[in-house]
């Protein structure tokens, strides 16, 4: 008995490390492509590359996620569409939890049994 549960315990430990892999990989991935993306997007904003409506009143960057942004008159242009930003966001919180129940699968806290409760433990005198 103690065999098949060691057996599975590996498989999940496996299982939940191949998941924290990959899904780092593709958060990393996804930050490099959002990132070369943004690079010079100020400068172009700048420079009348990008089309705005009215005057330019300002540009922005930020690093996580990475994004540039160019603020006109009328509207606001950024790099990073919605749907990025969601997905990098979804990546981000599958890495932690993917990580966390590894971390919790390799390392697990003792079980105190049923007759455990908190403040009722060895009398002290």
């Amino acid at each position: 008995m103690t065999n098949i549960r060691t057996a599975a315990g590996r498989r999940r430990a496996m299982l939940l490390g191949i998941s924290a892999a990959l899904s780092l990989a593709s958060a990393g991935a996804l930050y490099g492509l959002l990132y070369v993306r943004s690079l010079d997007y100020g400068e172009r904003c700048e420079h009348g590359l990008v089309r705005g409506g009215g005057r330019l009143l300002e540009t922005g960057a930020s690093w996580l996620p990475p994004d540039a942004w160019c603020r006109f008159e009328d509207q606001s242009l950024s790099t990073t569409p919605f749907w990025a930003l969601l997905l990098f966001y979804g990546l981000l919180t599958v890495v932690v939890w993917s990580v966390s129940s590894l971390v919790r699968t390799l390392r697990p806290r003792p079980n105190p049994g049923l007759d455990w409760q908190p403040g009722h433990g060895a009398p002290r005198w």
